[in-house]
């Protein structure tokens, strides 16, 4: 029995000793980082090679997994990574001016960065630390036996359950850790109020405490997505959010269809015996072929493929739908449809070939950044630009902004389809100016990418109400001509006619360009004439307001309201209780509604307000009211005028103008009488003098008072 305990027990430390650390990596702007998660706290040092690092692991020999690896970096820094077979120190070749930070990131997960530049002075990790070797008689680990323990009854005894791991509080002494740590603590906090992750809180193992403690928690440091938290159940990648069937990942892992030797011989060697003796088609070298071309974005020769060699499997209406999809041509049969909420590379997939995605809902767009993360560079390139495209029509602007980061990231030049989806974003964060920068210098610059580059050049150039030089107008025209296929540059044309100031041709444009009628209003009250204006906003009566943008109307109803055009301006505002409550009511008072004037200003007290109820009553004819609403607003003139009008001349002689309280106090003073027995001579002398006081009073009134 003894001996049998014992062999069990060798047997248990060499399936231990077997289980994989796997590898993880992740590049990021200056550094590129390796995650090594093992399976328990272990005691590690890292030195210098000849060529690189050593990682070693005290007093245990890892077997290292290594196949994501290499999954989402390139060889700009880390060369080659591998394991010594004796004993299973980690050794990286490194490949760049750059040095090695490791550090422990909690218990059992290590993590290095390669950084660029020099290391820091004094770094214990630039110390030469020379592989280990084990001797022969050590590479079989050989337990001791101690007899005091009971080995067999513990055997026998039910195995107590292992505690849940927790994580454990950061240090807050390592300043280090810092930045690492609360970048986690936001992911955390982000993805928990999005929905996209749950963080399930259970009691801890021991009833007498308050200490609560996350069931299970699993934090990848690599390059996507950053941060992980599960309740440990198994996931199911082929079951989709509405519980449709989802198409297996491995059948779309299209990392895995080549590698990084060069191309030529790739394409040699994956076709390589595909027909054989009495030109039987090798149906395993078919599948290789095809998916080597999907690998490296030849769409149309998978295609051909396809079509030169017909068979059953299983995959080729995927295969089908990946090589329409990587030459960017349109998919209505999509072998893809309605996965685009699976949480694998499906959903990827599904977005490309689905170009009528109204809103997020019930679209995976992590999973779909993930499956697009792992592709290979090429198609990252190619499939880019419209993934981003797609996941910013349906309102996932930030997922977009990490794709353009993943295409970035890798070294070499992004293209211009790449810098196109950079000036897209910048046009979405509102940010014109600076798109329409990179725009011009794509202009400038021909080459494939320019009539798109052009088509958005006038996007950007109307979003800041800025005229379009002519000479452009001439060069869409041809790129609508050439290039019917494009669609978006009949919009661009009628636009970029509109700033010019050729808005006659504009509008007669507009049908082959409908929805951009919104846009063609607004240039219209900007920068069209009084001529056209007249030609094109008075609408017939009765007619509805046709679609525009939001400050377009109010524009043209002020347009024709200074044309004298009340009525017509009237047309152009929408219902009275959405519209500016002073130029509504400025036209109704030129419309000489008085009463509607008032009504529209209840409730508003600014001084613009005030003036127009006050206009409002002297059309009505309540000079008296109108006087006391200038006098609220504060003008004094309008207010004596409004007296004067109403022929209040006790209040005239004391609120009035001057020139007009010496004629009310003419008027409202008794002439002077004369003594008494004066004879008629004197009394005609009298009323001449007080005739000639009158008359001096209202010539000075005269003198001073603007005709009407």
């Amino acid at each position: 029995m003894i001996r049998f305990a014992f062999a069990f027990w060798l047997v248990l430390l060499n399936a231990a000793a077997a289980d994989p650390v796997l590898v993880k990596s992740g590049e990021h702007d200056g550094f590129t980082r390796l995650v090594l998660e093992f399976e328990s706290p272990v005691d590690w040092q890292v030195g210098r090679t000849d060529d690189g690092y050593l990682l070693h692991v005290r007093n245990v020999s890892p077997n290292y997994d290594f196949s994501q690896a290499f999954k989402a970096i390139g060889k700009g820094r880390l060369a080659g990574i591998s394991s010594d077979p004796d004993s299973g120190d980690l050794q990286l070749a490194v490949a760049c001016a750059c040095y090695a930070i490791p550090f422990e990131f909690r218990p059992g997960i290590v993590v290095i960065d390669l950084k660029d530049g020099k290391p820091p002075k004094g770094s214990s990790f630039e110390e030469p630390l020379a592989a280990r070797h084990k001797p022969e008689s050590a590479k079989l680990p050989v337990p001791h036996y101690d007899w005091a323990q009971n080995v067999v009854l513990d055997l026998r005894a039910e195995r107590e359950p292992i505690p849940q791991a927790t994580l454990a509080p950061p240090p807050s002494s390592d300043p280090a850790l810092q930045t690492l740590r609360e970048s986690l603590l936001h992911q955390l906090s982000r993805g928990a109020s999005q929905g996209v992750i749950d963080i399930a809180i259970t009691p801890a193992a021991s009833a007498d405490t308050e200490n609560h403690a996350p069931a299970s928690a699993r934090i990848g440091l690599g390059e996507l997505p950053g941060l992980s938290v599960t309740d440990g159940l198994p996931t199911h990648d082929t079951i989709g959010a509405e519980g449709q069937n989802c198409i297996d990942p491995e059948r779309l892992a299209v990392s895995t269809w080549g590698d990084d030797t060069p191309i030529f011989a790739q394409m040699a060697a994956s076709s390589q015996g595909l027909v054989g003796e009495f030109d039987q088609q090798d149906d395993l070298i078919l599948e290789r072929a095809i998916r080597f071309h999907l690998f490296i974005g030849f769409g149309a020769e998978a295609k051909q493929l396809l079509l030169a060699f017909p068979g059953d499997q299983p995959d080729r209406a995927i295969w089908q739908s990946m090589a329409n999809l990587v030459d960017g041509n349109p998919d209505p049969q999509s072998a893809f449809l309605a996965q685009q909420s699976c949480d694998g590379p499906s959903a990827l997939w599904a977005i490309l070939a689905q170009d009528n995605l109204k809103d997020a809902h019930g679209v995976n767009t992590n999973a779909a950044f993930l499956a697009f993360s792992a592709l290979p560079i090429g198609l990252r390139r190619g499939l880019g630009p419209t993934l981003a495209d797609r996941l910013m029509a349906v309102g996932a602007t930030d997922v977009a902004m990490r794709v353009r980061d993943a295409i970035l990231r890798a070294p070499g030049g992004a293209g211009s389809e790449t810098s196109l989806l950079q000036a897209k974003l910048e046009m979405y964060q509102g940010q014109p100016a600076i798109a329409e920068a990179t725009l011009k210098t794509m202009v400038v610059d021909p080459g494939p990418g320019t009539p798109a580059a052009l088509v958005a050049l006038i996007e950007a150039q109307v979003a800041q109400d800025l005229p379009v030089d002519p000479n452009i107008v001439t060069a869409l025209e041809a790129v609508v001509a050439e290039q019917p296929d494009l669609a978006a540059a009949p919009a661009a044309l009628l636009l970029a006619k509109a700033a010019s100031g050729d808005l006659d041709g504009a509008f007669a444009l507009l049908p082959t360009a409908p929805e951009t009628e919104p846009k063609l209003w607004r240039i219209l009250a900007l920068l069209g004439t009084d001529d056209e204006i007249l030609r094109h906003a008075v609408l017939p009566r009765e007619a509805a307001m046709p679609a525009s943008q939001p400050d377009a109307g109010p524009m043209l109803a002020k347009r024709l309201l200074n044309l004298g055009l009340a009525d017509a301006s009237l047309q152009w505002l929408d219902a009275e209780t959405t519209a500016d409550p002073l130029l509504l009511a400025t036209i109704h008072l030129q419309r000489r509604d008085g009463r509607a004037v008032v009504r529209v200003l209840t409730g508003e007290n600014s001084k613009p307000a005030l003036v127009l109820r006050a206009q409002a009553m002297q059309q009505i004819g309540d000079e008296a009211a109108a006087a006391l609403i200038y006098a609220q607003a504060g003008d004094a003139i309008a207010e004596s005028r409004a007296l004067a009008k109403s022929e209040n001349w006790q209040q005239v002689s004391l609120r009035g103008e001057e020139h007009w309280k010496q004629a009310a106090s003419a008027l409202i003073q008794p002439a002077a009488s004369g003594a008494a027995g004066d004879g008629p001579l004197a009394e005609g002398k009298r009323l001449i003098d007080n005739s000639d006081a009158t008359l001096g009073v209202v010539q000075s009134l005269l003198a001073q008072v603007e005709a009407p």
